[in-house]
C-alpha cells in the first residue's frame, strides 16, 4: 500500500490539496491535506511526499501503432512502445486489429493479441473494417462477445481500406444502434488525393505531400461524416484532425449521435514548413502538417473545450526508411507517445493557461468516457485503477533521443525545451517510472475488454 501526500490532486470533482491511498487493486481513498503533515498514515503504507506536484490520472493514448502495420517495420513494438508510453505518463493505449486482405476477424485478433502480449501498459483495440467489411461483420460475435472489442476504425482512403460514404452509412445503420459501439475515422477524400497525385506526379520534395493532401480533402469527408452522424446517431471520433474548417464543424447542430475530434501534438507543434529541405521526409505523417492558421484554430478549440482528445498516432519509422523516399513512397508516421503529456502540460497549461481539469480531460478522461473505460480509467477516485502520474511543475524537460525510452532513432521533437517534468508514474499501484528510468516487466500490461 502507498500513500501520496502534499499533492495537488486533479479529481472529477475539482482540484484538491492532499493525496491518494492505493495498492495494486486500485485507489482506496482520495485524501484532503491533513492539518498536521505528520498525521497517522494507513497501517503499512509507504508515504510519498509529492512536494506540491500535480497528481493526475495515468494518460490514455487512444491512437497508437505499435508494430504490425504495413510492409516497412514500425520502430516500436508493444514492448518498446509501452516503455516510451510509461516514461511519458501514459499507462493505457489503444492500437489496431487491421485484417490483411482475406484475413478473418478471429485470425487478426489472435495475431494482434500475440503482438501485445509483451506490453507494459494496459491496452485495447480498434477493429479496422476494411473493404471486406461484409465478411468481417459476419464475425461480429467474435469481435464483440469473444474479444471484447467495441470500437471500429474506418478509413476513407488507402489500399484495402477505402470506404465510400455509402459503405460508412451501411456500417452505421447496422452498428450504430448500440451506444456501446464507437467509431474512429480517418477522413480524407480519396478521389481528390488521387487526382492531385496524378496531376503533380512524384517528387522527393515532401511539400508535395501537403499539396496533394490539402485541408479540403480532410474537410469534405469530415463534413459528410458529420451529416451521417446526424442521420444515424453514431458515436464518432475523427482521427488526427488538422484544419480550421474541420474544427468549425463543432459549432454546428447535432440532433443525435456524438461527434468528437482528436488531434495530435505534432499538429500543434509544427507547420508544413517542416516538410521543406533535405530532412523534410522525417516530418511526414498523414494527414500532413498544416498552416499556422490551422494550428491556431486547433489550439483555440483545445482551450475552449471543443476539441476532446489529444492522441499521438504514434507510428515512428527509422530514419533510413524515410530519407531516400519520395512523397508517395515515404512511410508516413512520427513519434509522440513519450512526449504527449508533458507537451500538453508545458504548451497548454503553462504557456496558454489551459486548466488542469481540461488537461486531464484532454489526456485521459475524455478518451476513457468515449471508449467505455470510465471510471476504471481516466479519473482519480476510490475504486479506479491506481494509474497515477506526478508532474513536477518546477522541473524542465528536454525532448529527444537522450531521454527516449522507446526504440526510435530520431525524434521530430529533438531539443524541444518544455516546462514541467514527469516525476513518477504508477501503473496498477506499482511504480513503473521514477523520473529517470522505466521499471516494468514485459507482459505486465492487461487487455481491456470493453
Amino acid at each position: 500500500m502507498r500513500r501520496i501526500v502534499n499533492a495537488r490532486v486533479v479529481t472529477p470533482a475539482g482540484i484538491r490539496l492532499g493525496g491518494a491511498v492505493f495498492d495494486e487493486r486500485g485507489i482506496i481513498a482520495v485524501e484532503d491535506a491533513p492539518s498536521d503533515r505528520l498525521a497517522p498514515r494507513p497501517e503499512g503504507a509507504e508515504t510519498i511526499d509529492a512536494e506540491g506536484a500535480w497528481l493526475v490520472p495515468g494518460g490514455i493514448d487512444p491512437h497508437v501503432h505499435f508494430g504490425g502495420f504495413g510492409d516497412i517495420p514500425i520502430a516500436d513494438d508493444f514492448w518498446t512502445g509501452s516503455c516510451g508510453a510509461l516514461a511519458g505518463g501514459t499507462t493505457t493505449v489503444m492500437d489496431f486489429c487491421e485484417p490483411a486482405r482475406g484475413e478473418d476477424a478471429r485470425a487478426v485478433i489472435a495475431r494482434r493479441m500475440a503482438d501485445a502480449s509483451c506490453s507494459a501498459v494496459d491496452y485495447a483495440f480498434h477493429f479496422v473494417l476494411s473493404e471486406q467489411y461484409e465478411d468481417l461483420l459476419a464475425d461480429l460475435s467474435c469481435i464483440e462477445d469473444e474479444a471484447g472489442i467495441r470500437d471500429y476504425k474506418l478509413f476513407t482512403v488507402y489500399d484495402n481500406t477505402t470506404l465510400g460514404l455509402d459503405d460508412v452509412r451501411s456500417i452505421f445503420s447496422r452498428l450504430a444502434g448500440d451506444l456501446r459501439r464507437t467509431f474512429l475515422i480517418h477522413a480524407e477524400d480519396a478521389e481528390l488525393v488521387a487526382c492531385l497525385q496524378d496531376e503533380l506526379g512524384d517528387s522527393v520534395d515532401m511539400q508535395y505531400l501537403a499539396r496533394t493532401r490539402p485541408d479540403t480533402a480532410e474537410f469534405r469527408e469530415v463534413e459528410a461524416l458529420h451529416d451521417l452522424v446526424a442521420e444515424t446517431g453514431a458515436r464518432v471520433c475523427i482521427a488526427h484532425s488538422t484544419c480550421a474548417e474541420t474544427v468549425a464543424l463543432l459549432d454546428g447542430p447535432l440532433p443525435c449521435g456524438e461527434f468528437l475530434l482528436e488531434t495530435c501534438p505534432h499538429y500543434l507543434a509544427f507547420t508544413e514548413d517542416a516538410l521543406a529541405g533535405d530532412r523534410g521526409a522525417r516530418s511526414t505523417m498523414v494527414p500532413p502538417l498544416r498552416t499556422i492558421a490551422d494550428q491556431a484554430a486547433l489550439w483555440e478549440a483545445i482551450l475552449s473545450g471543443k476539441l476532446s482528445i489529444l492522441s499521438t498516432d504514434h507510428c515512428p519509422y527509422h530514419a533510413r526508411y524515410k530519407d531516400d523516399a519520395t512523397y508517395r513512397t515515404v512511410p508516413c508516421g512520427v513519434d509522440g507517445v513519450q512526449w504527449r503529456m508533458i507537451y500538453a502540460y508545458s504548451e497548454g497549461v503553462v504557456k496558454r493557461g489551459l486548466s488542469m481539469e481540461r488537461f486531464v480531460d484532454l489526456t485521459s478522461a475524455a478518451a476513457a468516457r468515449f471508449y467505455g473505460m470510465w471510471p476504471r480509467k481516466g479519473c482519480i477516485a476510490p475504486g479506479s485503477d491506481a494509474d497515477l502520474v506526478l508532474i513536477d511543475p518546477v522541473g524542465t524537460t528536454t525532448l529527444g533521443m537522450g531521454v527516449s525510452a522507446s526504440a526510435i532513432d530520431y525524434s521530430i521533437y529533438e531539443g524541444m525545451e518544455l516546462s514541467g517534468r514527469i516525476a513518477r508514474v504508477f501503473k496498477g499501484g506499482r511504480e513503473v517510472y521514477d523520473g529517470t528510468a522505466v521499471h516494468a516487466e514485459p507482459g505486465s500490461g492487461s487487455f481491456l475488454r470493453r
